[in-house]
């Protein structure tokens, strides 16, 4: 049984996977920038930058499963007050991205999107200071990202973020699989090679990637790495936006540390 073709199974993408395609505005607000990184010769990444100030820290976010990264474009007062500008890219298949996705392409892409952002970054004189936020699917983005711990990263957050895929697995493949089977593509392994600072937000009542799950990545971050989790008690997966003061102050608390 051979690992990849289990986790990129076209079966298993499409259970895995709602890609939503949209295209570039033809309008498009003066504050907002268009991302578009050629990280292979056949794979165009897209995305948009939210622009608070040029000062301020960049936080590259990683979104949910049935999101796009134009759909941040109404949410970019919630993340400006957590004090950043707020870049989010979508993956294959998603808004103007180019290709299909499948598991393995999260992680393949991550680090090359990391690095054409920073390219980015520094091209377009905003402030050397990323943080990166992987909520729910793009967890495996973070993990992937931070594992390599980049110089110019200045911490992770996942949110509503999950530590292992064997339940996952098991479930969408209808296999039963040992739980060390999948452990090299799992987001666990990855943490625990992390050295940047790691803050954790998980809703009490998630009921699609249920808190112990935030409480699983907590514990992987080795010791000596700083961590803190937070569990915002009666939010949901898809509600947890709604809690704003509890979401924001601990965001703006982190930025603010490690900036």
């Amino acid at each position: 049984m051979e690992k990849k073709s289990i986790l990129d199974n076209p079966q298993v993408s499409h259970t895995l996977f709602y890609p939503r395609r949209t295209p570039i505005p033809k309008e498009i607000d003066p504050n907002i920038r268009v991302l578009k990184f050629q990280i292979d010769k056949d794979i165009l990444i897209g995305g948009f930058v939210y622009l608070n100030d040029l000062n301020l820290p960049t936080v590259l976010l990683f979104h949910g499963n049935g999101e796009v990264a134009a759909d941040y474009q109404g949410a970019r007062e919630f993340f400006y007050r957590c004090g950043v500008n707020l870049a989010v890219v979508d993956y294959r298949g998603y808004g103007f991205s180019s290709g299909e996705p499948f598991y393995t392409s999260l992680i393949i892409d991550a680090l090359p999107i990391y690095k054409a952002f920073h390219e980015w970054i520094i091209k377009k004189r905003l402030r050397d200071s990323i943080f990166i936020l992987g909520r729910s699917l793009g967890s495996i983005c973070a993990s992937e990202i931070g594992s390599h711990n980049p110089e110019s990263l200045r911490g992770v957050i996942f949110e509503s973020g999950f530590a292992s895929i064997h339940g996952m697995m098991t479930r969408l493949s209808g296999q039963e699989i040992d739980p060390e089977f999948f452990s090299e593509y799992s987001n666990d392994v990855r943490i625990r090679k992390f050295k940047k600072p790691v803050l954790i937000i998980h809703g009490t009542m998630d009921q699609i990637i249920p808190y112990q799950q935030g409480k699983l990545i907590f514990e992987n971050v080795p010791p000596a790495t700083y961590k803190n989790l937070v569990l915002i008690e009666g939010a949901g997966h898809n509600t947890i936006f709604y809690f704003e003061n509890e979401y924001i102050t601990s965001v703006k608390e982190f930025i603010q540390k490690f900036q």
